[in-house]
């Protein structure tokens, strides 16, 4: 436990696995070093969790593993959310700020054919070695999604080799479509998913980790409320599967602002992010690739921005569906899981979503002509 008033820097290479670790007070990452932190559950109670900062990114490499199996021990930090199992339960500051890149994304200059080991981008990027990217669908196959590592990457010609062959075709070309259709630029997008910061669940049972950002009231009637800032963060390997236990959830939280900026969130076999009955949050720059059966999920939210962000490879959950049973899913579903919900001051602009089992974007609708609502 990291106790009231302490301000201590972790300056391990590899720690242990943490049963709990409970922040009360401050915890930094050395910046200097290589970090790893293992931990089952991780509970930013009265503390802060800090890795780099907006004016002193994090240089070196930072790691946090959460640790277990579906059926390992949950928490419960309040009657009405059940935060779970292997996690980052955050009810206090979460802020990670990592090394910036120059792109989350780019675009094929050139097509590429199943088997084909090296693709044409833009020269000049910061593409290197060991750094994964995602190719995404450009067929009528809207899961014809590639993954790979980048062997090496030339940026004054913007030939980039892969270590291993595709399994897709891609469409690319040297100029943009979007002249001809409605500024819209149909070449295939090539992502980055890495970052130098990174939260990984461990790789079991098909069990992800989480992230939760909530609020409180304890015993004492304190009220605790979280706050989460993360800046070129990668999260692989997050999401519980069959559970709307998302990579990334907000719920009940309102008090304070938070964001989610040039970032990455990817490989889940759940719901990528879930903002329900929260506000005041940002999404800005960011990459989510590859979750069921949403990609970003929103209910009962207000003042949310939702910008230049892209959403692909969102495919549907693996489960019975006898009983004529219709699976909600999407993109981006904007308050559309329940008849009448509530949104306001919801800003959804400038994104791209790529590759989804059923559609880009799910909303509420309203009547033609009626603008009443927010």
């Amino acid at each position: 436990m990291i106790e009231p008033g302490w301000n201590m820097m972790l300056d391990i290479a590899d720690t242990p696995i943490f049963r709990m670790l409970t922040i009360n007070g401050r915890l930094t990452f050395q910046n200097d070093m290589d970090v790893h932190l293992h931990a089952k559950h991780i509970f930013v109670r009265a503390g802060e969790l800090i890795i780099g900062s907006q004016a002193a990114p994090y240089e070196q490499n930072a790691q946090i593993t959460l640790h277990g199996a579906k059926e390992a021990e949950a928490i419960v930090y309040d009657n009405a959310i059940e935060a779970g199992n292997k996690l980052i339960a955050n009810v206090g500051l979460v802020s990670m700020y990592g090394k910036p890149r120059k792109q989350k994304m780019t675009r094929l200059l050139k097509e590429t054919r199943k088997g084909d080991r090296s693709i044409m981008v833009e020269p000049g990027l910061d593409f290197v070695a060991g750094d994964r990217i995602a190719l995404a669908a450009t067929s009528y196959d809207a899961l014809a999604s590639d993954q790979g590592f980048v062997a090496s990457y030339d940026s004054s010609s913007g030939k980039l080799n892969l270590k291993s062959p595709l399994n897709h075709y891609h469409w690319g070309a040297a100029e943009s479509t979007g002249p001809n259709y409605n500024q819209v630029d149909m070449r295939g997008e090539v992502m980055l998913l890495s970052r130098n910061i990174k939260i990984v669940g461990e790789d079991i049972e098909a069990w992800g980790g989480q992230i939760v950002v909530s609020s409180i009231i304890e015993a004492d009637l304190t009220y605790r409320h979280g706050q989460l800032l993360l800046d070129n963060v990668e999260v692989y390997n997050c999401s519980q599967a069959n559970t709307a236990k998302a990579a990334v959830r907000f719920e009940g939280v309102t008090a304070k602002s938070s964001s989610i900026t040039n970032s990455v969130i990817h490989n889940g076999l759940g719901w990528g992010v879930s903002i329900t009955s929260a506000a005041n949050v940002v999404m800005r720059n960011n990459v989510i690739f590859s979750f069921k059966p949403f990609g970003v999920s929103m209910l009962t939210v207000s003042n949310i921005t939702f910008d230049d962000n892209i959403v692909a490879h969102v495919s549907e959950r693996d489960i019975d569906k006898k009983n004529k049973y219709v699976e909600k899913r999407a993109g981006v579903a904007i308050c559309s899981q329940v008849a009448g919900n509530n949104c306001r001051d919801t800003h959804v602009t400038n994104n791209i979503v790529a590759g989804a089992a059923y559609a880009g974007y799910t909303a509420m609708g309203h009547d033609c002509g009626d603008y009443s609502g927010d």
